[in-house]
């Protein structure tokens, strides 16, 4: 699962400052602990290690070197996620080039492949921009738009999604009355203010795994109190057989809750499969008010999910 603080809504990264407040995830995570950002989750991101060798991340080396995440909006920038970097490090990437010598890129969204064979260009970052944790920026060279995150060539391959949205209407109310069902069986909610309250989603995306169907779901309730409106969001996986009628099998979620403000709220950017074995995994994005970041959630077994990594968080 992610974090505390949600965002406005629609959240996407083009609706974001440039990688301050405003992408993975399939799959639900949980972020740093910083300041009033508290949780209550079954399963979370791994812990922040404060040094330690590039695996203690446990980022999936079979992923590639590096991660891309686009800026969004028409801008051809994008961010060069170093995965083995942690929330104490972040800071030693500062005023560095990009290590994107030699390397080509897949770039995918929650379509699926959008380009390929793409190659970046380092982009200078202005030593105002020093002042804040961030990291290093490329220029793509991309024939198609619309892409959220890359991979370094041939590491992994796409997974399309389909949106709750692109269903008809009986199948959507389907969807969103099962999941909103499945929710209301997972939360052990620390607020007694949210028991009783109705779920509602907020984004739902679906994808065949061979003989299985899997969702991707952010399930949400609201405390519409005047002085004090609070959210709370269930990130859930689940899967069922291929075409049966029954409802999804919950194999990952993740609980934040807490100020409508400030409570942490997440997007997915893409889904693949991982390396020579096709791990199938989500990247989610995993926003704060006051920065983000992101997370890699792999199928672990049958039916279960695990967050597997999460980067460093970034401010600006």
């Amino acid at each position: 699962m992610l974090g505390t603080r949600p965002l406005k809504y629609p959240m996407t990264l083009g609706h974001m400052r440039p990688l301050r407040a405003g992408l993975l995830a399939l799959v639900l995570l949980s972020c740093r602990d910083r300041g009033g950002r508290g949780e209550d989750s079954a399963q979370s991101l791994p812990p922040v290690f404060s040094s330690g060798p590039a695996s203690s991340t446990n980022w999936d080396i079979d992923a590639g070197p590096v991660m891309l995440v686009s800026l969004g909006g028409s801008t051809d920038s994008a961010a060069v996620i170093l995965p083995e970097i942690t929330d104490s490090t972040i800071a030693s990437v500062e005023g560095n080039a990009a290590p994107v010598t030699g390397l080509v890129f897949d770039l995918f969204g929650r379509g699926g492949k959008i380009d390929g064979s793409t190659t970046v260009t380092p982009i200078q970052v202005p030593d105002a921009r020093q002042e804040c944790d961030a990291w290093p920026l490329v220029r793509v060279r991309a024939a198609s738009s619309g892409w959220r995150v890359g991979f370094a060539g041939a590491h992994v391959q796409a997974i399309k999604l389909d949106s709750i949205e692109a269903m008809t209407s009986t199948d959507s109310a389907a969807l969103a009355v099962s999941l909103a069902e499945t929710a209301a069986t997972l939360v052990n909610a620390s607020d007694p203010a949210f028991r009783g309250l109705p779920f509602r989603v907020r984004s739902a995306y679906t994808f065949r795994l061979d003989s299985i169907d899997v969702v991707i779901a952010d399930v949400v309730r609201s405390v519409n109190e005047e002085a004090n409106p609070r959210i709370e969001h269930l990130l859930m996986i689940g899967e069922k057989r291929g075409g049966s009628i029954g409802k999804y099998n919950t194999g990952y979620y993740s609980r934040t809750a807490g100020a409508e403000e400030t409570t942490q709220a997440s997007e997915v950017l893409a889904a693949v499969r991982v390396g020579s074995s096709r791990k199938p995994a989500v990247v989610v994005n995993i926003e704060y008010d006051d920065g983000r970041v992101l997370g890699l959630i792999e199928r672990v077994a049958p039916g279960q999910w695990r967050s597997r990594w999460r980067s460093a968080f970034t401010d600006c």
